[in-house]
């Protein structure tokens, strides 16, 4: 197979399978007792994970891994007509072919097995741990005034790490606007900052929270700095440099129950900020419209109410969120954030698309290209060019 296939379709698949298999793995050992929960959450038992990055960045690496698990799957499959053959005479020649295949793969495998250094990456207990929703929603209210007073005087204003305190450490504190917090998973985020880091050395460079503050404010803490440090790139170069999840919060359409926003995947949605004094947006076919909005108001169609949404979607836009009124957001079917428009913005055009998908299909882009609007081009962007969502690694 070409390299190509592995930077797409190919390494999509075998990013599902690997966390399948670890996930997999971790509940096993868990219903076992050889797993048990810490911070609340089954710890993954071992130094070591696969280096998922390193696939997303190498697709030799990619396709020799995924030939590999080809290969196992091969033997481990031919092991089992292997072991219901019985050996009386008739089944000699049976037996044999099914031994030579189990032999085949594992030899195979073996051959073929990449270099561990590109193979593995170091693991936390925390490394499978997802980032609780709860938590998530209350973030954008706590996770600053817990970020100004525990990480600030290193990490600096803006997460630089140019505070007054960074040059006193025995390394400068790293930058968390580029792409540090995706390279990292939730759990191991949670597993750094509660737990602190130490380098070879065994010099302490980051400081471990105090011990009486709650997990729940670490996870607030973790959240927080994901959503600051995707505004932060938004606001520096112009474009979320990796998909980024549409901050959950809760929608009422036309007085009906309160539902979830992943609960209207599936459709296109656009998220307008509206201020207490801005009418309604006019609806729009092409996509369901949400009005967001820190205070109670009373219109037609679909409604957010809260603040702690409006802090996330100004955390990230990059803008403080008394400047959040008048931004629109368009989210793709996947509940992907994909474009932006700000209020003195010119109408929709496909130049507004921040969040690029990895591998264009170029052919629906000529032909959408030719027609509609601006945001007819816009729309047929989004849905030609699907995102890799993946965050430590990890698809997620």
């Amino acid at each position: 197979m070409q390299n190509g296939w592995w930077r797409g379709p190919g390494l999509d698949t075998l990013l599902s399978l690997i966390t399948t298999l670890e996930q997999g793995l971790l509940r096993v050992l868990h219903a076992l007792g050889l797993a048990p929960e810490v911070h609340g959450q089954p710890a993954w038992p071992f130094g070591v994970r696969v280096s998922e990055v390193m696939l997303t960045l190498d697709p030799s690496h990619a396709r020799q891994v995924g030939t590999v698990l080809l290969l196992l799957g091969l033997a481990v499959l031919s092991l089992l007509p292997t072991a219901l053959l019985r050996w009386p005479l008739r089944a000699h020649r049976g037996a044999a072919l099914m031994l030579g295949l189990v032999a085949a793969g594992f030899s195979g495998a073996a051959w073929q097995w990449p270099s561990s250094a590109l193979l593995w990456a170091p693991a936390a207990p925390t490394s499978f741990h997802r980032l609780p929703e709860s938590m998530a929603d209350s973030a954008p209210l706590h996770g600053g005034r817990l970020y100004a007073r525990h990480c600030l005087a290193c990490h600096g204003e803006n997460g630089d790490g140019d505070g007054p305190r960074a040059a006193e450490g025995p390394l400068w504190p790293p930058t968390f606007n580029r792409s540090l917090l995706w390279r990292r998973s939730d759990g191991e985020l949670f597993w750094h900052i509660r737990h602190g880091v130490s380098d070879a050395q065994g010099r302490h460079t980051m400081p471990a929270l105090p011990a009486e503050l709650p997990d729940a404010a670490v996870w607030q803490l973790v959240g927080w700095l994901q959503l600051h440090a995707a505004g932060q790139q938004l606001a520096r170069a112009g474009e979320w440099q990796l998909p980024l999840a549409a901050p959950s919060m809760a929608v009422q359409c036309d007085g009906g129950p309160a539902r979830p926003l992943h609960a209207l995947r599936g459709q296109r949605l656009r998220i307008v900020a509206l201020g207490p004094e801005q009418p309604a947006p006019r609806e729009d076919p092409r996509f369901q419209t949400i009005a967001l909005s820190p205070t109670a108001r009373t219109q037609e169609g679909c409604v957010a109410v809260s603040e702690a949404a409006w802090q996330a979607y100004a955390l990230v836009a990059g803008v403080q969120p008394q400047a959040l009124a008048g931004t629109e957001f368009l989210l793709d079917r996947g509940g992907w954030l994909r474009a932006r428009r700000r209020p003195d913005d010119a109408p929709w055009s496909d130049a507004m698309l921040v969040c690029r998908g990895n591998d264009v299909p170029s052919g629906l882009v000529r032909v959408s290209a030719m027609e509609g609007d601006g945001l007819d081009r816009l729309l047929a962007r989004m849905d030609a060019e699907p995102v890799r969502p993946v965050r430590g690694g990890r698809l997620h």
